[in-house]
């Protein structure tokens, strides 16, 4: 099967968020984390099939949707799950959150990670909790955990936020890595809540996406994962997405939190996700052959700029640049000013930076990399 990453989609009459952002300015969107690929044919045509029945009324989680999450966990990452263990939920943010309000009591403290992806960092102070920080360090140019820093602030919260791969930095975390964190986590009887939405967007090919809670059962009684097939499918109009809670308490009590807040999901959004799960395509890869490329031509163009640093992108396809070197008050309003529309730093919790989203066609990469370049050229 062959997918198409060349062919440029005019976005801007479907009421697109990233293409309306700059309605009626000469900015080329490269910021929330979209997709400008077209969505596989697969699965728009499990969405069509869908569409024949005529009648789009409320609708059961399918039994195939659950076996072919099961088999996926299982092909994928050698991860076996309980059926049991699945719970259905409307969106990765919406299940994020929930699970902020499942874990510890009102005025507890949550860590997050600085840079986060910016509804991470209105989670805690949203549900009541206490938003605690801990900065990713850079270390031979990859973005890692300081350990020390963690365990000594999870002895005074109850829940920690992990995005794995990381959102925006690009990391995707090691085993050890995982583990380590996990048994900080463990002995300081720290709930770990894991945002695992970008599993299938590994570009460097000696990485894997590792599930914390497949590590071991130990770790697995103590971790809220929440995973959704849209990003990599680019399916994020249809939100969909499933909370894999093994520990039964826990369980509980996060489907006690989702009540008035979650509905019988859409037959459309099923469909898809069965495409995608049950996918056995070379969509993954080819994607992330040509994402490989896109970050090579931006990382090689950023780098050799001396006011400009992108780290390594191991994962997802958003580059995280360090622009604080720039003469400039705001990095994301100058770049704006050459028709390049990026993410702001400092909604990540770290100013002086901006994220580019590189998942386009080539030739609108190249577009948004000549206007880099020109705007480059004032100093």
């Amino acid at each position: 099967m062959d997918f198409d990453f060349d062919t440029v989609v005019d976005r801007r009459s479907s009421s697109c968020s990233k293409w309306k952002e700059y309605e009626g300015r000469d900015v080329l969107p490269f910021w929330v984390a979209d997709m400008d690929f077209p969505t596989p044919r697969f699965a728009l045509d499990a969405i069509q099939h869908r569409l024949q029945h005529p009648i789009l009324g409320y609708t059961e989680v399918p039994d195939r949707l659950v076996d072919a999450v099961v088999a996926w966990a299982h092909r994928k990452f050698e991860w076996e799950l309980d059926p049991d263990w699945i719970l259905w939920i409307s969106a990765v943010v919406t299940g994020m959150s929930i699970a902020v309000r499942t874990v510890g009591e009102r005025g507890d403290g949550c860590l997050v990670f600085l840079p986060s992806y910016p509804p991470f960092l209105d989670m805690p102070p949203d549900n009541d909790r206490e938003l605690v920080t801990s900065n990713l360090r850079l270390r031979d140019g990859s973005w890692v955990m300081d350990l020390d820093d963690v365990a000594e602030k999870c002895r005074s919260v109850t829940s920690l936020l992990l995005c794995n791969p990381q959102n925006p930095t690009g990391r995707v975390y090691s085993r050890q890595e995982l583990l380590e964190l996990s048994e900080v986590c463990l002995k300081t009887e720290t709930t770990l809540i894991s945002d695992e939405i970008h599993w299938g967007l590994i570009l460097d090919e000696n990485k894997r996406h590792i599930p914390v809670a497949s590590i071991s059962p130990e770790i697995a009684a103590n971790v809220i994962t929440i995973v959704s097939h849209t990003k990599s499918y680019n399916l994020a109009g249809l939100q969909s997405a499933i909370a894999i809670i093994p520990d039964k308490r826990l369980r509980d009590k996060f489907e006690n939190a989702t009540r008035g807040l979650m509905t019988s999901g859409s037959p459309l959004s099923y469909a898809g996700a069965i495409a995608a799960y049950e996918d056995n395509s070379s969509w993954l890869a080819d994607l992330a052959s040509y994402l490989r490329s896109n970050r090579e031509l931006l990382e090689s163009t950023v780098n050799k700029h001396d006011a400009l640093q992108m780290t390594h992108v191991e994962g997802t396809h958003l580059a995280w640049i360090d622009a604080r070197a720039l003469p400039v008050a705001n990095p994301k309003r100058f770049f704006e000013a050459f028709g390049l529309g990026l993410n702001d730093g400092e909604d990540f919790g770290t100013p002086g930076f901006v994220r580019f989203n590189f998942a386009v066609p080539r030739s609108l990469l190249m577009q948004g990399i000549e206007r880099l370049e020109k705007a480059m050229a004032q100093f």
